[in-house]
């Protein structure tokens, strides 16, 4: 027969196999749960539990015994007798809700009592049990003993909270067991409020096996009325390698809460009858009257234990063998009279069994629990393949068929997605068309009056308030400049105003030139992008607000495409704008006669352009030639709508005729002969050279063509990056193959998520079927 060390091991090498496989299979059923059966995954789950609580076991090389059985059964004094000294509560004092451990100590040094206190929480819950308890049907002993712990606890409920925040307990270490009697008996019996507080107690002792990890689980007891202590007990048993059951030798029967707690044994371990790890010992033996009467309770006890061998039902006195062989407290010493309990013994044909309890134990851990634990572990292997055969049975056919390579995840973008995108493009260009012709596009003529759309007439008040700002804060149109410029190299009483009219200008058009070559064109720049960038805004929208959308579409450095735009305002700009200034601006009054027959063209298509609510304004020859505004009749502004129009009015012959046939006779305004009358002439040409920019120049350039142009340019550049060279649908496709963007809607039914899952489930199911085949 092997040994114990012998199948520890090598249980431990299958079992550790065998969790493998386990936990594989729990992985996998964790992802395909909807394809198995319920039960079959509840099953495997409570076994995974098992075969890692018995890994646990064999790794720590522990051998735990629950010593359970009813209250005032004799469970503590029997580990009293065990230990050979009373410490533990017993009979009389015993405490019902202090679960005690004892540990087996390698060496005197490693000994250690060690106390747990409830939580504060936890005691609530313990009075709510109680008060539930006493509310139910109890014996009477029962419930004046609940009632009696009930009363107390909260009679001493602020000391008890005393210890409870006491989060780390109490703990001494000791050489000598009695080193701590003291303590121990002074925190169960003498302060009653501590002894409500004792959760645990942990001793370590050399008075167990020191050559094994051995654990003894003294716990509530499981008829107690207490859900806690229930629960307790029922903990104990999940862990234990056997069990101490603890019976009363004159009660030969099994109760009902008995049997509820076989039952769980039973349960939670299903490979190994209860037979087969408990020692069923008989307490209070003494209690007999003669030998008749115990070898019929005996007989009896065997007739509800018959699977049980007989040398693991044992009768003992603890308390008899305390007093020959322990040291028994002072209390038991009064209630035992040593030789009348030897001679009781004697007579019934039996020793106090103690010694032969512990033979009997010590041979069950050295020899008998090695097959235990093959049977328990035989049985935790073939459950195990038995569940992986079921599942592997059901998943294979679903998910066995992706294999390596039999399908890529770019073959879920093709057919269908194709059919998916052309759909939504066609949408998409609707949606963008409606969009553009609401918000964007402007109306037919756009450079005639009042023909630009909502979004366009806020760049031509954009550039109107440009022209405003450069025009009111030139810095040669303030008067001390203006005097400076004027009198420079004279003084003002004898200046020449001719002169200083002609110097006064040259620097006014060279700051004017240079202002609207630079900032206007900027700001125009600036409100196209607005626009520009409202249309690349509603593509990002459309296509789900995908990355590098504005990147693609714009299809270069955005501040040289910026630059291009501001230099297309400049060059327009300059068409007429330049010549607006040099009309108005460059030369005094009485020497623009060679200007007026070299600008002629030009001059004309600007009083063509005219849009201002002065008509009489929209000579601007007469202006130039004679220095003031001529009255006319109203010219119907109709005839002129676009800059093809407006040119070809402007070189009609009946375009260069003046309107009244006297205009030859026109006088000129007298030339300014002092500093207030130069003055008073260039402000003059400032504010009309602010009208005809205004309503005159902004017509005349186009700017709202060239901004429909560029507006229209990306329009179109959208819609045909998708119809001509499909940028578009390779973009939509990146981002859905490698997940970028979860607001795109491609909803198919194997997406690529579930294709990757599909393919990581049948790479788990070959790992499965690989395990399988090495668990034995």
């Amino acid at each position: 027969m092997a040994t114990w060390l012998e199948t520890c091991q090598q249980e431990l090498a299958r079992l550790e196999i065998t969790s493998v496989l386990a936990d594989k299979l729990v992985t996998l059923c964790n992802k395909t749960g909807e394809d198995l059966a319920p039960e079959l995954v509840q099953k495997l789950n409570a076994e995974h539990v098992r075969l890692n609580r018995q890994l646990e076991r064999l790794h720590a090389n522990r051998f735990e015994v629950a010593v359970i059985g009813l209250e005032k059964a004799g469970k503590s004094a029997l580990l009293n007798a065990w230990l050979g000294q009373e410490i533990l509560p017993s009979a009389r004092e015993r405490c019902t809700f202090t679960s005690t451990e004892i540990w087996s100590a390698q060496t005197e040094h490693d000994q250690l009592l060690s106390i747990q206190y409830y939580s504060k929480e936890e005691i609530s819950k313990l009075q709510q049990q109680r008060k539930e308890a006493l509310a139910g049907t109890l014996g009477d002993k029962e419930r004046k003993e609940i009632q009696e712990d009930f009363d107390d606890t909260e009679k001493n409920l602020n000391a008890i909270y005393e210890f409870t925040r006491q989060k780390n307990g109490f703990s001494q270490n000791f050489i000598d067991i009695s080193e701590i009697n003291e303590h121990l008996q002074a925190a169960i019996f003498k302060n009653r409020a501590q002894s409500l507080a004792i959760k645990r107690i942990q001793l370590k002792t050399v008075r167990l096996r020191s050559d094994r990890d051995i654990i003894f689980h003294d716990v509530p007891g499981f008829n107690s009325g207490i859900q806690m202590h229930s629960e307790q007990a029922i903990e104990r048993l999940k862990s234990c390698d056997a069990i101490i059951y603890a019976k009363e030798m004159k009660q030969p029967s099994i109760t009902g809460p008995e049997k509820e707690i076989l039952v769980i044994a039973d349960s939670e371990d299903p490979s190994i009858k209860v037979s087969d790890k408990i020692f069923v010992v008989l307490t209070q033996a003494d209690a007999m009257d003669d030998q008749i009467d115990f070898k019929e309770t005996l007989a009896k006890h065997r007739h509800y234990w018959p699977a049980v061998p007989e040398r693991r039902m044992i009768p003992v006195c603890a308390r008899t063998h305390l007093v020959e062989f322990g040291i028994p407290s002072e209390d038991t010493l009064r209630r035992t009279k040593s030789a009348d309990d030897k001679l009781k013994l004697k007579k019934l044909g039996i020793t106090d069994g103690i010694l032969l309890l512990k033979e009997t134990v010590n041979n069950y851990i050295d020899h008998e629990r090695a097959e235990v634990l093959q049977k328990r572990c035989d049985a935790l292997v073939s459950n195990m393949r038995q569940y992986a055969g079921d599942i592997l049975a059901k998943l294979e056919p679903i998910y066995g068929a992706i294999a390596d390579g039999d399908v890529e995840e770019d073959d879920l973008l093709g057919k269908e997605f194709n059919q998916w995108w052309g759909r939504e493009w066609q949408r998409i260009k609707k949606d963008f068309d409606v969009w553009y012709a609401e918000s964007i596009q402007g109306r037919k003529e756009a450079d005639a009056l009042g023909a630009e759309h909502q979004e366009l007439a806020a760049l031509h008040a954009a550039y109107e308030e440009k022209i405003e700002a450069l025009l009111s804060n030139l810095t040669t149109g303030q008067m001390d400049e203006l005097k400076r410029i004027y009198t420079a190299g004279r003084t003002i009483s004898m200046p020449d105003p001719r002169e200083g009219n002609y110097k006064i200008r040259e620097e006014l058009f060279r700051e004017i030139q240079q202002k609207f070559e630079t900032e206007l064109t900027d700001q125009l720049a600036q409100s196209l992008q607005v626009l520009i960038d409202q249309i690349v805004q509603k593509t990002q929208s459309l296509l789900w607000e995908t990355e590098d959308v504005r990147k693609t579409l714009l299809n270069a450095d955005e501040s040289i495409e910026q630059a291009r735009i501001r230099h297309g305002f400049q060059v327009l700009f300059l068409r007429f704008g330049r010549v607006a200034v040099e009309a108005f601006i460059a030369k005094p009054l009485q020497a623009r006669e060679r200007l007026l027959n070299e600008r002629s063209a030009e001059i004309k298509t600007l009083e063509a352009f005219y849009q201002g609510s002065d008509i009489s304004k929209q000579d601007v020859t007469h202006y130039l030639r004679y220095g003031f505004w001529a009255s006319k009749t109203p010219v119907p502004p109709a005839i002129v709508r676009t800059a093809k129009t407006a040119i070809k009015a402007a070189i009609s012959p009946d375009a260069t005729n003046s309107a009244f046939s006297d205009s030859e006779e026109q006088q000129k305004l007298p030339e300014p002969n002092n500093f207030e009358r130069v003055v008073e002439e260039i402000n003059g040409d400032l504010a009309a050279l602010k009208d005809y920019l205004k309503n005159s120049v902004f017509y005349a350039a186009g700017f709202v063509t060239y901004c429909n142009q560029e507006l229209e340019r990306i329009r179109n550049r959208f819609k045909e990056m998708e119809d001509n060279d499909r940028q578009w649908i390779g973009l939509i496709r990146t981002a859905v193959k490698y997940e970028r963007n979860p607001k795109i809607p491609y909803n198919i039914a194997h997406s690529r998520r579930d294709f990757r899952l599909r393919r990581e489930i049948a790479l788990e199911l070959k790992e499965v079927r690989e395990s399988y085949t090495q668990v034995y």
